[in-house]
């Protein structure tokens, strides 16, 4: 990384997967508009819009972004000497931050090394530094919550309030939760040099459903 922070957005129509990986970079998420989930060990931490999630220095995480979600992530390198979080959890986002990072997006700001993007990243890391990380989640997250881990094994919700709670916070229905997951599941197998019919019969479904699956997915699995 040439500068102390770095700012990106993604927006795909794709369901995109990031490696599992120890980043060396400290990150901050906002979430504009959709759902990001955060993989931590075993558990996939959502983050919907209007939240932000900071992954401090060392973090070992994935994430899963979910198509047509809108998310800003700025990254920033070990070099800063500013007192950052060291904790990992759900931030609250200031309006002056949320500001600044979408003012990036804008043509008055591009390139991102441009002395005009410096400034306004050294505001956005100002704001950073004023953070408190929390691992408790509100009601709503984790309703949320609550219907990842029931989708992951193809349970619906545990009551109507939380099939309202989804669609309400992320326009999803557990269906689609569920495929995402079966979907970052044969991925995975695949990648690891698995053929789709051994994949399939290893995560349990059949290799018809996973032949779909690969022609409805074919950008998400070839990155």
């Amino acid at each position: 990384m040439k500068y102390t922070s770095e700012h990106t957005f993604y927006q795909s129509s794709s369901l995109t997967f990031t490696p599992r990986k120890r980043r060396y970079t400290a990150n901050l998420l906002f979430v504009e508009d959709g759902v990001v989930f955060v993989r931590l060990g075993k558990a996939d931490i959502p983050v919907h819009s209007g939240q932000g999630f900071w992954l401090p220095f060392e973090c070992l995480h994935a994430l899963t972004i979910t198509p047509n979600t809108r998310v800003h992530q700025l990254a920033i390198s070990p070099r800063v000497t500013q007192k950052l979080p060291t904790q990992v959890g759900h931030v609250e986002v200031s309006p002056l931050l949320v500001a600044s990072l979408c003012a990036l997006l804008t043509s008055g700001y591009q390139p991102s090394s441009s002395a005009q993007a410096r400034r306004l990243q050294a505001v956005a890391l100002d704001q950073v530094s004023l953070m408190t990380p929390s691992q408790t989640l509100d009601r709503q997250t984790q309703s949320l919550a609550d219907c990842v881990t029931r989708a992951q094994t193809g349970q619906p919700p545990a009551n109507a309030e939380q099939h309202y709670q989804l669609q309400a916070l992320t326009q999803l229905t557990m269906e689609d939760l569920h495929e995402y997951f079966i979907v970052r599941q044969l991925r995975a197998a695949l990648k690891s040099g698995q053929t789709l019919t051994k994949a399939a019969t290893n995560i349990g479904i059949a290799h018809a459903q996973a032949e779909s699956l690969y022609a409805r997915y074919t950008d998400t699995f070839e990155v």
